[in-house]
């Protein structure tokens, strides 16, 4: 034998020996867990597209179909034969979170079996109410989109509640005002000029005051030490046009501009003020971007990365836009009234997606209530509806994700009693990664 080839057959059988002491050393949960992982890529199984048009086209033959429940079923026997009685913490959050993605997508594999096998029809523009199986598909979106185990007639009084809640809200700020019974004088002022920015650096400083007030204010509610926060940038939405989201939201490693970045509607040279402080937290501190952060500083288990948690994610920031007083935000009726216009338009939101997708309503019909329970906000009306249809449940995740937020939470405090301390419930909830609230 060559030395090169000695050489190379000793770098082999060493590499088998770490291969085989890495292995051993691994629980029967983790090498479960990297198992699926593996074989769950290699299926290269889509998420969930957001447009029930581009998905239902998307279906797979059943053949395919049959192949990935196969794979589920096989690891459903696994975790079910599981001992679980010795798994640390991580491992059995890691463990109910795989069960939990098995059941969802068991649930779909049924679900697209079942459209495949039906009679072939036009995909309807109108939403999934007219499909043969367009009402039980949109139970799986609630759940897929969410999180949560909540039924449309559910979502549907939820937001009726929420609808009639902040309504009265509004209304006590319009009596504050001296305007509580003249609505054509209340709208003109809110359209008032005072109430826009129209230089663009005038909203960057807006921005950076709210984000040193915040900075100031993190200790109320949180662990994390105001400079462990990593810098966020603000910049506009580049070409934002009429249809455009107040703003996003975009981490470093998922852009090309080096850092995090909150990009902000400037669409006409106009930004509301009376929004930046409720965007500010959803958006940046403590939303997303903290969130992000906190994610990132921890160890995540071989499922990090596979599945998207809308509910958790886009509920937590929800969540914490009810902070702005303790952030040291929210100092006057006018920024409180920016955080209820919007969370008025997220409450018409949870009607909308089951009135067209549950109950078979017409886009007349949508209209109708927005205009009847959302005032001065005509213009975003033909894109929230769009929105509602085209997106079965999406716009569930904000106001359905915040509401198991704080329900986990008072269960905390019922469960701990004066033990209970806010600050690490939050912590606990960010580091636990992207977790579906349903199994948080």
């Amino acid at each position: 034998m060559f030395p090169k080839t000695r050489l190379a057959l000793g770098i082999f059988l060493l590499a088998l020996a770490q291969q085989g002491s890495c292995q051993s050393t691994r629980t029967p949960v983790q090498q479960l867990l990297r198992d699926f992982a593996r074989e769950y890529r290699a299926l290269d199984i889509p998420q969930l597209e957001y447009d029930y048009r581009d998905y239902l086209r998307a279906i797979p033959p059943l053949a395919v179909l049959d192949q990935r429940e196969a794979f589920f079923r096989k690891y459903a026997q696994q975790t079910a034969a599981l001992d679980t009685s010795q798994l640390t913490e991580a491992e059995r959050s890691s463990w109910k979170h795989l069960r939990y993605q098995i059941d969802l997508h068991l649930e779909r594999c049924a679900l697209e079996k079942q459209i495949q096998s039906g009679s072939t029809m036009a995909v309807p523009a109108e939403g999934l109410y007219r499909l043969p199986h367009g009402k039980a598909l949109y139970r799986f979106y609630i759940r897929y989109s969410t999180g949560v185990h909540i039924s449309p007639d559910e979502v549907y009084q939820y937001g009726l509640s929420e609808v009639a809640k902040i309504q009265a809200e509004i209304q006590a700020i319009r009596e504050r005002a001296g305007l509580g019974r003249d609505s054509a004088a209340w709208l003109q002022h809110l359209n008032a000029p005072a109430f826009f920015l129209t230089e663009r650096d005038s909203v960057v400083a807006g921005y950076e005051r709210i984000k040193t007030q915040v900075l100031a204010h993190l200790n109320t509610l949180f662990e994390q030490a105001p400079d462990a926060v990593p810098d966020i940038e603000f910049m506009t939405w580049p070409n934002a046009g009429p249809y455009t989201p107040p703003g996003m939201y975009s981490s470093a490693d998922n852009n090309a501009y080096g850092t995090a970045v909150f990009q902000f509607n400037f669409y006409g040279s106009r930004h509301n003020r009376r929004a930046m402080d409720w965007l500010f937290l959803h958006e940046a501190i403590p939303g997303h971007h903290f969130h992000r952060f906190t994610r990132k500083n921890t160890a995540a288990d071989h499922l990090e990365g596979l599945w998207f948690a809308g509910g958790t994610i886009e509920g937590w920031a929800t969540y914490v836009e009810y902070f702005g007083e303790e952030m040291g935000l929210y100092r006057d009726d006018w920024a409180w009234l920016g955080k209820w216009e919007w969370d008025l338009v997220r409450s018409v939101r949870l009607v909308l997606s089951v009135g067209i997708h549950d109950r078979g309503w017409t886009k007349d019909q949508a209209l109708a209530f927005w205009k009847a329970n959302i005032p001065n906000q005509d213009d975003i009306a033909e894109r929230e509806i769009t929105r509602c249809t085209n997106w079965p449940a999406q716009v569930l995740s904000y106001k359905i994700g915040a509401k198991k937020i704080f329900e986990l939470r008072a269960a905390a405090q019922q469960r701990e009693g004066a033990h209970f301390d806010l600050k690490r419930f939050h912590t606990r909830f960010l580091t636990a990664g992207n977790v579906p609230l349903e199994i948080m």
